[in-house]
């Protein structure tokens, strides 16, 4: 059972020094990026690319460095890439405690908001973020993000890809230690560890379209899925690596990828992006999500 307050995986965050760039690429790969929006509180940017299973990605690069993006900055000072996932509760500031109690301490919720440019003007999204202590989170950054306005988020207008995307699948961690980094996100998540030879599939309590699994895999492991990717050797273990993106369609989506000219590697019903063309995460495509078609 998932930490009470937990409800699933909300979106990632690709932190870029170019968001331009970000934006660019991601629409290349036959996304529908939204328009940039600006965190007032955080002096950070963004754009985001949203799934009608609720879940999304966040392109984010820093305006100006504060103590509040400090995390960010250090990040990019490295990589680009997934500085952090975010999951989702119905209430960050209550959550808390049930966090706390599991073992995982976390800092003050934060509120800020963006605003979001509509027909009939200007409107604020808001949000709650509870950040969990990184020293528990091995991987990356874990935050807990309560949105208040998610109808400013989710627009209808902007869930269709040329790509045929309609979700996130999974998201990819390379680890030396599988076990021990997939124990940390099965208490968090809840659920259970299944053992597919040297790899890890976290697969989380419940079920909906937020609860995505959780694949942790040694980079020998992964080398197959990307070959030889430069995240590989820029990287400081664990980390998150990628994702795996649900098609509806899997021509539209290699017909996307054809267009974008960017390398992609396709077999077993699976399409892969490396890092280097997805601003620093490495990225399949596939219909049907299939570890053993993925990673075998």
């Amino acid at each position: 059972m998932s930490i009470d307050g937990i409800t699933g995986l909300d979106h990632l965050v690709i932190a870029t020094r170019d968001l331009d760039a970000a934006r660019d690429a991601y629409a290349r790969l036959g996304f529908t990026v939204t328009p940039r929006g600006h965190h007032t509180q955080l002096k950070s940017a963004n754009h985001t690319i949203l799934f009608p299973t609720g879940t999304y990605l966040e392109l984010l690069g820093i305006e100006e460095q504060r103590p509040v993006n400090a995390h960010y900055s250090a990040f990019l000072r490295q990589r680009e890439g997934i500085a952090a996932i975010a999951l989702k509760t119905p209430d960050a500031r209550a959550a808390v405690g049930p966090l706390t109690a599991a073992g995982f301490p976390v800092s003050e919720p934060v509120d800020f908001g963006r605003p979001v440019e509509l027909p009939g003007g200007s409107r604020d999204a808001t949000f709650t973020i509870t950040q969990i202590d990184p020293a528990s989170t091995p991987a990356g950054r874990v935050f807990l993000c309560q949105h208040h306005t998610p109808d400013l988020v989710w627009r209808p207008d902007q869930l269709e890809h040329a790509n045929s995307a309609t979700g996130l699948e999974a998201l990819v961690i390379a680890a030396a230690d599988p076990d021990a980094v997939a124990a940390a996100y099965a208490a968090l998540l809840g659920g259970t560890v299944a053992h597919r030879g040297s790899t890890r599939v976290v697969v989380p309590a419940g079920s909906g379209d937020g609860q995505v699994p959780v694949l942790v895999a040694t980079p020998d492991r992964l080398h197959w899925a990307w070959t030889a990717d430069p995240a590989f050797a820029t990287a400081t273990l664990p980390f998150f690596a990628g994702f795996v993106v649900r098609v509806a369609d899997p021509v539209k989506a290699q017909q996307a990828l054809q267009k974008s000219k960017f390398p992609t590697v396709v077999g077993e019903g699976v399409m892969r992006v490396g890092s280097g063309s997805a601003c620093g995460a490495m990225i399949a495509f596939a219909q049907d999500f299939d570890l053993d078609s993925l990673i075998p």
